[in-house]
């Protein structure tokens, strides 16, 4: 049967209404699960175009009551520019914390600071502080600013001069974390880089986990599961990062659409990756290992 309405329509009515960017073409029925990634937190979802023109959303990750990990959130929050100073109270409750850019004492709340990319008001009145001092702090962190300084959370293209390439580091990155340009960190997974793809079991939780891991981070993934509990089942290794992602994502978009959900939260698995967890009495590690497989 065609769809019941154009795949343009249907991909803009996902943009305007679930702000929700598809990632694959209109599967045709309203109904049926559209694999898109949201715009504003960067997730992979898996709305259906019947609930976004409903008006119930499209990411369950940014709803109102989706659960956070305290310790996720108050790191959210300093990569927004924020030193919390109080406990995690929810995502709609004032935060009291301090700005890292001039030390402000404010209280934003987490939703508008990671949503909508909320800053500390204090410094949209008053000023985001000294920019000499933002360049001081760059220079002595290994980057030479290519532009004027905007404010301590926005992009600020800038010359690494160890590897001298450019980057878009922001100020209260740095000052917090120091050295992070993007060309010479080894953390995270690079698309062109070769890249590893796992499949884990936790017999106490009775889960089964897929994911992936770059070859040349400086962290083992996989060690670091280890250490909490899982198991290693199978490894594949691939020839960059991009392959191994698009892998990943078909086999858990493939059991979404079966019916398979998340099975556990970041309560079991404080270190993440609870997003490409399964239940194990009903999906097993055989069976994520041949998906792979079937996806190479």
């Amino acid at each position: 049967m065609p769809p019941s309405i154009p795949a343009n329509v249907a991909a803009a009515d996902m943009r305007r209404l679930g702000n929700a960017e598809p990632l694959e073409p209109y599967p045709g029925r309203a109904r049926e699960p559209w694999m898109c990634r949201h715009i504003p937190c960067q997730q992979v979802i898996y709305p259906n175009r019947n609930n976004v023109m409903n008006g119930q959303g499209a990411c369950i990750w940014c709803a109102p009551n989706a659960p956070k990990n305290p310790e996720e959130a108050k790191a959210a929050m300093l990569e927004h520019g924020f030193i919390v100073l109080v406990d995690f109270l929810g995502t709609g409750k004032p935060w009291l914390s301090q700005c890292v850019a001039a030390g402000h004492i404010v209280a934003p709340r987490y939703d508008n600071v990671t949503s909508r990319n909320g800053g500390c008001r204090s410094c949209k009145r008053y000023g985001p502080g000294d920019p000499h001092e933002a360049v001081a702090d760059m220079r002595a962190a290994g980057f030479r600013p290519l532009e004027p300084f905007k404010n301590i959370a926005s992009p600020w293209l800038s010359l690494c001069e160890r590897c001298a390439k450019t980057s878009t580091p922001r100020l209260n990155n740095v000052r917090t974390r120091g050295k992070c340009c993007q060309h010479c960190a080894r953390y995270g997974l690079d698309p062109a880089a070769p890249a590893r793809l796992y499949v884990l079991s936790h017999a106490e939780y009775g889960a089964v986990k897929i994911g992936i891991t770059g070859l040349r981070t400086r962290e083992d993934r996989v060690a670091r599961f280890q250490g909490h509990g899982w198991v290693p089942f199978t490894q594949i290794d691939f020839a960059t990062g991009a392959d191994a992602y698009r892998v990943e994502q078909s086999v858990i978009r493939r059991l979404r659409i079966e019916g398979h959900g998340v099975f556990l939260g970041d309560v079991q698995m404080p270190i993440g990756g609870y997003k490409e967890t399964f239940d194990a009495t009903s999906v097993s590690v055989e069976r994520l290992l041949a998906l792979a497989e079937a996806e190479r």
